[in-house]
Order: C-alpha cells, then structure tokens, then sequence
C-alpha cells in the first residue's frame, strides 16, 4: 500500500475537528499519515488534537504562529508530506471509511482523482444536495474545461505528490484545488469517482483559516485576470497544445484591453469554445448561449 499523506488545515476548529479526525483513524486504508497544519488558532483545537495524537501516532500537529490563510496554509502542509498520494482535508468534514481506499485504487495514471460529497447540516444530517447536484463532475485532460469553473473540490481529493512539486508556488489568488485540478488537466488529467465519499458539513464558517469579507467588483475582477495569467502561464510552462487557445482568453481578460471591441471578442471566444468552456455549468443550451452573451459586460 502506498503511503498517503492526508494534510488537514485548521484554524478555530474545535467544535468539528475531533469528529473529522476520528473518521480519517478509522480509514480501511491504513498506510496513511495525518499532518495537521493549524494557521494559528485562537481557541483550543490545537490542544484537542495534540490529545488525540497522544492516542493515535500517525497524527503529527505543526501549530504555526503565522497566519498564512487557507491556500498557504495547505501549500506548508502538502511540502511536509512523505507519501507519494496526498489527500486533503477540511476540520468539519466527515469521511466515510473507505474513502481512500477506494480513490487509491482508482487512481492509476491520472494525477487526480476526486469523489463527490455531500452536503449536511452542521449535525451531519443529510440535507439532499450534493456537489455533483450543483456542477458537473468531470474526468478531464481538458484545461479548458477548468478556465473559468471548477468542480474539484480538495476535501475531495486524492493528489499525486508530483503534480504538487509541480505545481508550487501556489498562486495566492487562484484557490488551491482550483489550481491543482487545472495543472492535472495539462499533465496527466483528472478522473472523477462517482461516489459520495465525504459528508460536507454547510453552515456559516465554512472556509478556514481566512477573513472572508465581501470583495468589491474591482478586487474580482483583479483576481479573475491574476488567474487567466497562471492558467497561461503553467500551459507556456507545461508546452501543452491549447497554450494559444488560452492565450487568447488571457490577452482578452488583461486589464489594458477594455474596449467594446474586446468585450465584442469576449462574446465570440465564450460561443466559440462553449462546449469546452461551460462544460462544468449545469445549465441548458439555451442558459449556456445567455451565459456567453453576459460576458459583453463581464469577466468570470
């Protein structure tokens, strides 16, 4: 069995944690490590897992000072691994038991492989909805697929540790899944296992380890052309085929290029690529053709 690394990121997580750790302990898959990277709590979860990995020797805790937020947060984490496979955890998830054993079983050449999950309440009660409910779940070698949506979510994720050696630094703009399930499609792909492995706990706090205030349209839309200029970037980088296809998506998206002319060629590349590019919305052919029309007055 190979080793898997399973990175869990904290921060304030005391009402959830224990929980989320005893379903990774109890995995079938027992050739597995546990690295908690905590972003500088400031309540007591650091505490409650030191207790439990005084039971359980395969959780090792790195409590840092520094908050870094969660996409940094999981890069320190994910440089700790020792395993070739490493999975990613939230603190207020649950995972069913066999989770990775039946991702790292299916993995085989792909560099990702993700599961779907679904959503509870705060008391793990099912709510009906599910990741795949909202978004289609794409096996991939498509970057295109993943410019402007992404439907691979970390606490999802089985990853193989030489995409994250490739894929370091990560972007501080670009969500760490995001970016991770793009530079699998311009290397080895990703395949999506149609089982829902995790019980994604929704309520209010969902993201760790970062203040999320409300961005202004100005900040989107910063961060929107930042992530069209990684996605170029890794695919210059990686020699993949569809590079000029992306360029022309970045070079439109740049912020010296507004002009109704631009927004006119925004339209015709959003109805030229559709297929590709919207393939993870889940909307009809006719809401997919309003989608594209929006993008004269937007960027997504």
């Amino acid at each position: 069995m190979t080793l898997v690394s399973i990175i869990i990121g904290t921060y304030n997580g005391s009402k959830y944690i224990e929980k989320q750790l005893q379903s990774i302990v109890d995995q079938t898959y027992t050739n597995i490590e546990i690295i908690v990277v905590d972003d500088a709590s400031q309540d007591n979860t650091v505490a409650l897992i030191e207790a439990m990995s005084k039971k359980y020797p395969i959780i090792s805790v790195n409590a840092f000072k520094e908050n870094l937020g969660y996409i940094k947060n999981f890069e320190r984490g994910m440089a700790l691994a020792n395993g070739n496979l490493i999975a990613l955890s939230d603190q207020d998830d649950w995972w069913h038991e066999t989770k990775m054993e039946k991702l790292a079983k299916k993995i085989g050449d792909y560099d990702i492989i993700y599961c779907d999950s679904a959503f509870t309440n705060e008391n793990l009660e099912p709510t009906g909805d599910s990741f795949s409910k909202r978004k289609n779940m794409l096996s991939s070698k498509n970057p295109m697929n993943f410019l402007i949506e992404n439907c691979a979510s970390g606490h999802a994720m089985l990853i193989k540790k030489s995409l994250f050696d490739k894929a370091i630094p990560f972007p501080k703009t670009v969500p760490h899944d995001w970016w991770l399930a793009y530079l699998a499609t311009l290397n080895n792909g990703i395949n999506y296992f149609n089982e829902a492995l995790v019980k994604y706990r929704h309520h209010d706090n969902n993201v760790i380890a970062e203040n999320t205030t409300k961005k202004s349209k100005i900040e989107k839309r910063t961060e929107r052309r930042t992530r069209l200029k990684e996605f170029y970037n890794a695919a210059l980088k990686n020699n993949h085929p569809l590079t000029n296809k992306i360029y022309e998506f970045h070079k439109n998206y740049d912020s010296h290029s507004y002009s109704i002319l631009n927004s006119l060629k925004r339209v015709w590349l959003f109805k030229q690529h559709k297929n590709d590019i919207l393939a993870i919305l889940k909307k009809s052919s006719l809401k997919k053709n309003i989608f594209y029309l929006n993008m004269f007055f937007k960027l997504k």
